[in-house]
């Protein structure tokens, strides 16, 4: 059975690194350490889930989620957003703009599990 294809997406390399971890004898993981990185990329692959900081330079994960909501070829991507801003507004913020869900850093691994068996089970 083909692994299901995650994009990670953070400009913190601590963070990259403990999802690679977690993640990479279940799935193929690629990552991307900003949002330029990460656009270029879904340019040429299709993964079938993103996770996605949203502080980063230059082009933050909210910027990330309206391209790829915006784009035909890649609206349909569920977004899980990972992130150090748990404000309800930063998460509303996020939802508004197309994200499937949001979990808190730092990253509780049986929370990525349940989320990714969830959104990748159909």
């Amino acid at each position: 059975m083909e692994k299901a294809k995650i994009l990670v997406i953070d400009d913190d390399p601590v963070c990259i690194g403990v999802l690679l971890s977690l993640l990479a004898e279940r799935y193929e993981v690629t990552a991307a350490n900003s949002g330029s990185t990460a656009l270029e990329l879904l340019s040429v692959m299709r993964p079938n889930i993103v996770l996605l900081d949203i502080t980063m330079p230059n082009i933050n994960g909210y910027q990330v989620i309206r391209q790829l909501k915006s784009d035909t070829a890649t609206a349909d991507i569920p977004v899980i957003v990972i992130s150090s801003l748990t404000e309800a507004s930063d998460q509303e913020f996020a939802f508004k703009l197309g994200a499937t869900d949001y979990l808190p850093k730092p990253i509780m691994p049986n929370a990525i599990y349940g989320l990714l068996d969830k959104y990748l089970s159909h």
